[in-house]
């Protein structure tokens, strides 16, 4: 066996989505998702004129933006003592 057969069967298969569908995921219009692809600010892979979408790097890149505070939101008190 060849050294590129070697390392097709070794590749762990990889799901993409289309744009429809990782929109759902994000909870985003597809049309969204696919204009912040053309500006490469989302995690994508092209395949010739196919746009298509990793869920799990889409979970990363959208873990890594959350922003604010995480967890039970301040009371009326402990913004008050703020």
């Amino acid at each position: 066996m060849s050294d590129k057969a070697v390392l097709v069967h070794t590749m762990p298969r990889v799901l993409l989505v289309d744009a429809k569908a990782a929109g759902e995921l994000l909870g985003v219009p597809a049309t969204w998702l696919l204009a912040e692809a053309r500006r490469d600010r989302v995690p994508h892979v092209r395949l010739g004129r196919y746009v298509r979408f990793d869920p799990v790097s889409l979970a990363d890149w959208s873990a890594r933006r959350e922003r604010g505070a995480v967890g039970q939101r301040p009371t009326r008190s402990d913004r008050e003592a703020a």
